[in-house]
């Protein structure tokens, strides 16, 4: 009875700690869902939320357009579905054509949050499956407060579910390597095959698998049934995630090659991919967070007894980087990936740093040991979750595009005709506006619009390809961003015609 009450109360304590720990996750994810809609969403959120009203009003799940697996676009088409059935019954609308847009936005947006949170969930789970509650609970706190997370779970696109089930995948990937069992290894290839789904490049996570798989099975009586069992679940995943690849192969097959082609184009002038992506993980975690990750790392390699144990994530994360540093095109929100994988690896190394800290005498006892890591992490969380406030704060006010949407409403005519940049005010046509369907203001000359449009909405940092089209007619509205705020430089052109 002795030992079960400290035991107990050890659980005890260890529960609330990730309790609090996801708690303060969702906190942040679901803050201020509704910033920007339905005006000024992110860029890639209507590529998802667009394809799912459109399954709404067609009733057709074929997407036709590959450049990202189904699974997101499908789970945001059955929220959808959903919200929209809660909101006939409450009366909101009696027809498809009554359901708005910001419903749609703020339902999607929470089911994105909470995946984003339930990443934070699983990476305490991968921390205690490898290592200790105490380096899981300073890995979740972490992705807890990690910005680039925390930004990217407010919106509707593929990278925080990927990152999810990748992570998920991991944690599968360990625990398989631990039961090893057909059923296990079954489990971690469906997660494998789900993040593969979710967008592409998830399937890197397969990695994972086959470390754990060649580490630790390869010579067992059931390998091939292991193997096997991985290999058909993710598949077999995948295929429920994105069945159109095989139902519509010709056209699968066409925008999966155009979108590799274009993401392993030529590098941009400047540093390498692979710097740029250190730069990005640098700034969102601070500058002690990647030292600190890659001591933990080389310090698992380091010890032999880790070294197999730890071969999932340190695999995944080592491909995966590989895997960006080859490509062109670099977003900060690619990486998402790599942040539950390098949480751990700091969080090791700062467990590590207070276990050395024991040889100085007085470091020695509990209470100092205590308070020693408590300061160690406390320093460790404050960049990430200052840099998180402050992009919260920041995130409650318009942003241009708002703003213009706004000049719009009040001095344009309603039924207006406008040409918008891929990067300018988002669904003006639920405002009463009609938008003429183009990415880019460039893709035609200033001959074409004068018939077809009333007003040029221009997006871009770079005018110099744009002289003809400001000079086609005044600049009625012009604004550009500050530090308080967000959004592109916006100048609203009005047609002349001559």
């Amino acid at each position: 009875m002795s030992s079960a009450g400290p035991f107990s109360r050890r659980r005890l304590a260890g529960l609330l700690a990730i309790s609090a720990i996801v708690a303060v996750g969702a906190a942040v994810r679901l803050w201020d869902l509704k910033a920007g809609v339905p005006h000024a969403v992110d860029i890639g959120e209507p590529q998802v939320v667009d394809r799912a009203i459109r399954i709404l009003r067609t009733g057709d799940w074929n997407p036709h357009i590959f450049d990202d697996p189904t699974l997101v676009i499908y789970l945001q088409a059955l929220v959808a579905i959903a919200r929209f059935l809660w909101g006939a019954v409450k009366g909101e609308w009696i027809s498809l054509d009554g359901f708005s847009v910001e419903a749609i936005y703020t339902t999607g947006r929470f089911v994105a949050a909470f995946i984003g949170a339930a990443a934070v969930w699983i990476t305490y789970r991968l921390g205690t499956e490898l290592a200790s509650r105490r380096v899981a609970l300073i890995a979740a706190a972490q992705m807890a407060v990690q910005p680039g997370h925390v930004r990217e779970s407010h919106f509707i696109l593929t990278d925080v579910p990927m990152t999810t089930l990748a992570t998920l995948a991991v944690w599968l990937s360990v625990r398989a390597a631990r039961v090893r069992t057909v059923r296990a290894y079954a489990w971690a290839g469906a997660a494998c095959g789900l993040a593969a789904a979710a967008k592409y490049n998830g399937g890197v996570v397969l990695s994972a698998l086959a470390a754990a798989w060649l580490l630790n099975d390869r010579s067992s009586p059931d390998r091939a049934k292991k193997a096997l069992a991985a290999c058909g679940a993710a598949l077999l995943a995948y295929s429920i995630g994105s069945p159109y690849t095989w139902l519509d192969m010709p056209a699968f097959l066409d925008g999966f090659a155009a979108q590799f082609t274009r993401l392993a184009g030529s590098p941009p002038a400047g540093d390498p991919a692979g710097l740029l992506y250190v730069k990005h993980l640098s700034q969102a975690g601070g500058v002690a967070w990647l030292p600190l990750a890659a001591a933990g790392m080389a310090l698992l390699l380091w010890r032999p007894g880790a070294r197999v144990r730890w071969a999932p994530p340190i695999v995944f994360a080592v491909t995966y980087f590989y895997m960006l540093s080859t490509h062109a095109h670099v977003f900060a929100r690619y990486a998402l990936p790599l942040i539950p994988m390098l949480s751990l690896f700091a969080a090791v190394a700062v467990v590590e740093l207070v276990n050395q800290a024991r040889r100085v005498p007085a470091l020695a006892r509990p209470s100092a040991q205590r308070i020693l890591l408590a300061v160690i992490v406390l320093a460790l969380l404050y960049p990430p979750a200052a840099s998180t406030i402050g992009w919260l704060k920041l995130q409650r006010r318009p942003d241009t595009r708002a703003i213009a949407a706004e000049w719009l409403k009040t001095s344009a005519p309603r039924g207006a005709r406008l040409a918008v940049d891929n990067s300018g005010p988002t669904y003006l046509g639920a405002a009463g506006f009609q938008v003429t369907d183009v990415e880019l203001l460039r893709e035609h000359d200033i001959a074409w619009y004068r018939s077809r449009v009333d007003y040029l909405l221009i997006s871009a940092t770079d005018l110099t390809q744009y002289e003809d089209y400001l000079n086609a007619g005044p600049v009625v509205f012009q604004i550009n961003p500050t530090p308080q705020r967000r959004g592109p430089p916006i100048q609203i052109v009005q047609l002349v015609n001559r």
